[in-house]
């Protein structure tokens, strides 16, 4: 009797753990269940991306054997140059641009590019210390009563033909001891024969009319001209007003037509020039000419220095 009360004791907690177990049972076969219903749907996924794997496997296959196919033929197509040929594509795709230079003339040397600035400069120079050493115009011819134009050209020509003296000298040097042949030898001698005429011409206006004045300002203009007449550097790159300055004074155009006519340039441009010096000429000259029809009229102030004992 008491082993099986010993007995229904243990059945009974037999019993407690086996509702307990039966419960867990039920719970983890609806687990089981859900998984298996997760495991199904993974199991469609994985056979829907084996598909795709396959077909993308194939797409793969086939863009290789393009591939290969592409770049045999690409190796067929290589041209088999020599090396002059290979030397000069490397040379094409490493400098592509080519850049060709036209010159429609040359002065050759630094040298002979300086050269018209400089004989023209020296042209100016020489007139004006003519005028230090020559009178600009004769009291006397005019104190006679001689016309005021022939007075004018009388005391023009004494320096004009001494000009014509120092630009031959530098014709000669620049030609045959610098070596600068000229384009147009006669063309640039009368040139410069023209050049001198004008720059006496200018130079004898200034000292007539502002005397002591007047060569001051000669020295002026020189200095003016070093900048604007373009012969060290474009005048274009000039500011106002000396670009404005450029267009109205003489070395302007002597130092481009001795350009044109040195390096053998337009000659359209050379008569410009010479048409702009001929201008300038005429005027000063005629310029002087009334000056000294006005000195004819004698004044107390002129006459001073004469009664100043």
């Amino acid at each position: 009797m008491d082993q099986a009360a010993a007995g229904a004791g243990r059945l009974a907690d037999g019993t407690g753990r086996l509702v307990t177990g039966a419960a867990r049972l039920a719970g983890g076969a609806g687990q089981l269940d859900d998984g298996a219903g997760r495991l199904a749907s993974g199991a469609d996924r994985l056979a829907g991306g084996s598909a795709d794997l396959v077909d993308g496997t194939d797409r793969l296959e086939d863009g290789a054997v393009r591939l290969h196919d592409g770049l045999a033929d690409g190796v067929q197509r290589v041209p088999d140059v020599d090396e002059r040929t290979r030397e000069a594509t490397a040379s094409t795709i490493a400098d592509p641009v080519g850049v060709h230079a036209d010159a429609l003339s040359s002065a050759g040397t630094y040298g002979g590019g300086l050269a018209p600035f400089f004989l023209s400069l020296a042209t100016w120079i020489g007139a004006y210390v003519l005028f230090l050493l020559v009178r600009p115009l004769s009291t006397r011819a005019l104190a006679a009563g001689r016309s005021a134009v022939w007075t004018v050209l009388g005391a023009w020509v004494v320096p004009f033909g001494i000009g014509v003296a120092q630009v031959a000298a530098m014709f000669s040097v620049t030609k045959f001891a610098l070596d600068i042949d000229p384009a147009y030898g006669f063309g640039t001698a009368a040139f410069l024969v023209l050049m001198t005429a004008t720059f006496v011409a200018v130079l004898q206006l200034l000292n007539v009319w502002l005397g002591a004045a007047g060569q001051f300002l000669g020295l002026v203009l020189m200095l003016v001209q070093l900048v604007t007449a373009g012969g060290t550097f474009p005048w274009q790159t000039l500011p106002e007003p000396l670009a404005s300055l450029h267009r109205v004074l003489p070395m302007s155009y002597t130092v481009e037509g001795l350009r044109q006519l040195l390096y053998g340039g337009n000659l359209a441009t050379v008569s410009r020039d010479v048409g702009v010096l001929v201008v300038v000429l005429g005027a000063t000259i005629a310029a002087t000419t009334l000056v000294a029809r006005r000195q004819r009229v004698w004044t107390s102030n002129r006459l001073q220095p004469e009664l100043v004992l």
